[in-house]
């Protein structure tokens, strides 16, 4: 069994001689739960569940378990990346477990119902008889495992590229990875070959050599030349009921009539010439059937798989131009690619961007994707100008859009980007500030940062400007804090600006640039289109930022709320 990490561990003993001050005793446990940050967004249902599971395992324990001040009560609290496991002793006579556990609800008088709570607030619920009494309460946290999962696989992947290891190798350790969290017989991983115009097999698990050979999917072709095509996921549980329009797959030698498949997209929300591949599962070992849950799951592995495939064909790329001095251009062509192309429009949101690549090329990034009716996005910059930073960037952009459209806040996601690029920032001695933010139609703004330049916000109807700080360091940096949501209310005319450090690169006020000036600059010209106003923002600060030495990048990207 692997060793659990100590930033993935919290464990808390408690000796209590009375029930006096039991209730603020047990938050102050939870609270410091939460201020370990792979903890720290866990469900406030969960939280309850558990504080209430706590006091009345350690209630009974005075009341029916005759601990006092000789014989205090005592609690060991642990947290796992997979469950919670509480344990409390007692010193008491104890009581028939087993027996007990078998009564119905009608049959529990009120002194028995303690039992009956702490059973369906936990998964499982132990006693041991003796002395000490030991009562153990486990509560599995599936979400944070899933999210785990993800986390491992990139992490896997990543140190498979830093090696240099060849593509074929990340097939194989991208398949076992699967097959082993999900828990299936089958799997194939095919691969669009250009040449034949053919989906090949690239890896598979319980296949025969000889069905290997034979396979060459066109595209639209059965369920793996349907989802290539269409870029969709499919999830099927009962090959008699598949819709209409959906293939029907060959069931010859399957165990089970449970299977799913989905792209490999190298950026997951493009379609088309972006997607390399295509995942199958089937035949679950146990027998069950695949959820939508799985579905997500192995989208979100997916997309980190084809994104690490991607950076490693990026790699070979630098390895081919070795000693020709290509590497400036390398690093633009890697970073012009991550950028989007258009924005989304939501409600009455402008929205417009710009990134100006200097001459050694670095990781500034930024991004703004539609999710549901309101939108998400990110400013981003790793330190650095090199190729190493320009993959680095383009890894955490390949997380950043593989969790997007996670329902958790800013700050959720921007601490799942800290686990996930924590192991790596640190081998390469990289950091990335940035912001993550999203937009509803109502007008809230809400944002989180690590490390970051203040968000910029004119508040129109008061004409004035106000800065938002991040209280987070950048990630790369050990960082135990909670990460917070900032809101921001977003009136009719106001002004969001976010940016990188090289808009205000502090040697320009030599030519008399600064900030103030920038404000400014803005204010007379917010009659202007985002879209002309960040073109004016840029022509105002190039020969200012031309004139430096060694300038650096700035990615610039601006909001307003039209009027």
């Amino acid at each position: 069994m692997s060793e659990v990490k100590p930033s993935r561990r919290f464990k808390k003993d408690l000796s209590l001689n009375s029930l006096r001050g039991l209730e603020s005793q047990v938050t102050s446990l939870l609270k410091a739960l939460a201020k370990v940050p792979f903890f720290s967004n866990l469900p406030k249902g969960l939280l309850g569940d558990l504080k209430l599971g706590m006091i009345e395992g350690l209630s009974n324990a005075f009341i029916h378990g005759g601990s006092n001040a000789k014989r205090p009560a005592k609690l060991r609290f642990e947290a796992l990346p997979k469950k919670i496991e509480i344990c409390i002793e007692d010193s008491g006579e104890g009581f028939p477990f087993q027996a007990a556990l078998r009564r119905r609800p009608s049959d529990i008088e009120a002194n028995g119902r303690g039992l009956w709570i702490l059973k369906n607030l936990f998964d499982t619920v132990g006693y041991r008889r003796g002395r000490p009494n030991r009562l153990v309460l486990v509560r599995k946290l599936t979400r944070q495992q899933r999210l785990d999962d993800a986390i491992e696989l990139f992490n896997m992947l990543q140190e498979g590229i830093q090696q240099l290891k060849p593509k074929h190798h990340l097939y194989d350790r991208f398949m076992d990875f699967v097959v082993e969290a999900f828990n299936v017989e089958r799997a194939s991983f095919l691969i669009y070959d250009p040449e034949s115009g053919k989906l090949k097999v690239a890896t598979s698990r319980g296949l025969s050599p000889k069905l290997i050979e034979k396979i060459a999917v066109g595209s639209g072709e059965g369920v793996a030349g349907y989802v290539f095509k269409t870029s969709r996921p499919l999830l099927v549980n009962n090959v008699t009921k598949v819709g209409m329009n959906d293939p029907r797959p060959r069931r010859k030698g399957y165990h089970t009539s449970s299977f799913v498949s989905v792209p490999i997209i190298a950026s997951p929300l493009h379609i088309g010439e972006e997607t390399i591949g295509v995942l199958n599962l089937t035949d679950r070992r146990d027998g069950s059937r695949f959820s939508s849950n799985d579905l997500k799951l192995l989208n979100v592995m997916a997309a980190q798989a084809a994104s690490a495939f991607r950076i490693r064909d990026l790699l070979d790329t630098v390895k081919q131009h070795e000693g020709l001095n290509r590497e400036p251009e390398i690093v633009h062509e890697i970073q012009s690619r991550l950028l989007p192309e258009k924005f989304p429009t939501v409600g009455d949101l402008e929205i417009s961007g710009h990134c100006q690549l200097s001459m050694r090329g670095g990781g500034d990034y930024y991004d703004v994707i539609p999710v549901g009716d309101g939108l998400r996005g990110v400013v981003a910059d790793v330190s650095g100008h090199d190729v190493g930073s320009a993959i680095t960037m383009a890894s955490f952009r390949a997380i950043f859009r593989s969790m997007v459209f996670d329902p958790n806040s800013p700050g959720y996601l921007l601490q799942v980007l800290r686990w996930a690029m924590h192991e790596d920032l640190i081998k390469l001695h990289q950091f990335i500030s940035c912001w993550v933010f999203e937009y509803r139609p109502s007008g809230v703004f809400r944002v989180s940062g690590a490390g970051h330049p203040p968000v910029m916000h004119y508040r129109a109807a008061q004409k004035k400007w106000s800065f938002l700080f991040s209280n987070h360091l950048p990630l790369g940096l050990e960082d135990e804090s909670k990460p917070q949501n900032k809101k921001i209310v977003l009136e009719k005319g106001d002004l969001i600006i976010l940016y990188t450090d090289g808009l205000f690169d502090p040697r320009m006020r030599a030519t008399g640039f600064d900030k103030q000036k920038f404000c400014e600059r803005v204010e007379n010209i917010l009659h202007l289109s985002t879209a002309e106003l960040v073109r004016e923002i840029v022509r105002e600060v190039a020969p200012h930022h031309m004139a430096l030495n060694n300038p650096d990048d700035i990615a610039l990207l601006v909001l307003r709320r039209r009027s």
